[in-house]
């Protein structure tokens, strides 16, 4: 029940990526009181491939009282199969009033099998309206997701902007609401003596990496002592940048005990991106209070809106460093914006709060009853 005494619905969330959105919100939405099941694929993809470690993040995230179930084996698996209509049959004696699903569910239609979906009685988070360039190995299928928002009786969102380029490029009969991407609690840490800037994430073209060596330069011109940390997957075209002892990379899979530590030696972190949705990199670096130089596209501009941060044009070298240099230079200017992150992670983006939106979402738009 609701602090109103206001029943929440039944949910089942369901992903194959994404996966630490979906735990963290189904831990959101336990705790708002509503009864909530998570379906997802078994594998460790989103952790550096450590055995366990999904396992490990959702118990930690939901509690350990059964209420993950994952499919085992490749789709095209008997076994697989045969746990997934088992998997159906559980779920409709727990009787959802939401399916929930997460735009990369339909790399592995048993889980939509397990889900038991029906037309316009689901809901749907689309992360990213528009594939990445340069990705190798896209986390969902475009034609998938258009099935998938046209079917759909309600779509998340995370951002206007993401809104309305879903709008023209999806064109789906369901209302789109927009609710942000949950900001996890942290520590803030005082800011290096020694002025640093941090490039992490999982590492693609469209992330701009080149853009940004090529404004160290004139970052160095004007801040000599300067350092870079570049850290995570992902292969990284050469570049004069990368033989200055100024630059760190930090190649492979951090894992999240890791992360405190990384933030706690950046003065502010660089998201140089030349195509965006949103960013978990931005959301990760505002609960440490560390300020973002972002570029002006998808919800960038709306991650930093709160003061968070400083905002370029893409592809605009010059401009980045200029930016850069002028946080670098300012430690007081760097810690206001990021006291400025920190205090909407704690207030506006917390998971409890973007679970407060979800359920109103639900019980305005889908039609909720005695369960399905």
């Amino acid at each position: 029940m609701s602090a109103a005494g206001e029943r929440h619905p039944r949910v089942l969330l369901a992903c194959d990526f994404h996966l630490r959105y979906s735990a963290r919100l189904a831990g959101g939405l336990r705790r708002a009181g509503a009864e909530v099941a998570l379906l997802t694929r078994d594998h460790d993809r989103e952790f550096g491939g450590e055995p366990g470690a999904a396992q490990r993040f959702v118990r930690e995230a939901i509690g350990t009282d059964g209420a993950h179930r994952a499919l085992p084996g490749r789709v095209r698996s008997p076994r697989g199969w045969l746990e997934a209509v088992r998997l159906r049959r559980r779920y409709r004696a727990f009787a959802p009033e939401v399916v929930h699903l997460q735009e990369s569910v339909g790399n592995d239609p048993r889980l939509l099998l397990a889900a038991g979906i029906r037309p316009r009685r689901y809901a749907l988070t689309i992360h990213d309206p528009s594939p990445h360039p340069g990705d190798a190995v896209p986390r969902h299928d475009p034609l998938f997701n258009r099935a998938l928002a046209r079917g759909a009786g309600l779509i998340f969102t995370h951002g206007e902007a993401l809104r309305e380029e879903l709008l023209a490029r999806l064109a789906p009969r369901a209302p789109v609401v927009v609710v942000p991407h949950g900001i996890e609690s942290a520590e803030v840490a005082p800011l290096p003596s020694r002025p640093s800037i941090l490039f992490f994430g999982r590492i693609s073209r469209y992330k701009g990496l080149d853009v940004l060596l090529d404004a160290m330069a004139a970052v160095w011109a004007a801040v000599p002592e300067a350092t870079l940390i570049v850290a995570g997957e992902g292969k990284i075209a050469p570049h004069p940048a990368l033989a200055d002892p100024r630059v760190e990379v930090r190649s492979g899979f951090l894992p999240d005990a890791r992360l405190p530590e990384l933030f706690a030696g950046a003065t502010c972190v660089a998201l140089p991106y030349l195509q965006a949705s949103q960013s978990g990199v931005g959301s990760l670096a505002k609960p440490h209070g560390r300020a973002l130089v972002v570029s002006a596209v998808g919800g960038l501009p709306e991650l930093v809106s709160d003061g968070s941060g400083l905002v370029v044009p893409p592809r605009d070298a010059p401009a980045l460093a200029a930016a850069l240099v002028s946080l670098l230079r300012d430690p007081q200017l760097a810690r206001r914006l990021g006291r400025a992150g920190a205090e909407t992670a704690a207030r506006a983006g917390s998971w409890d709060a973007v679970a407060k939106l979800t359920l109103a979402a639900y019980r305005e738009h889908l039609p909720l009853g005695a369960g399905r």
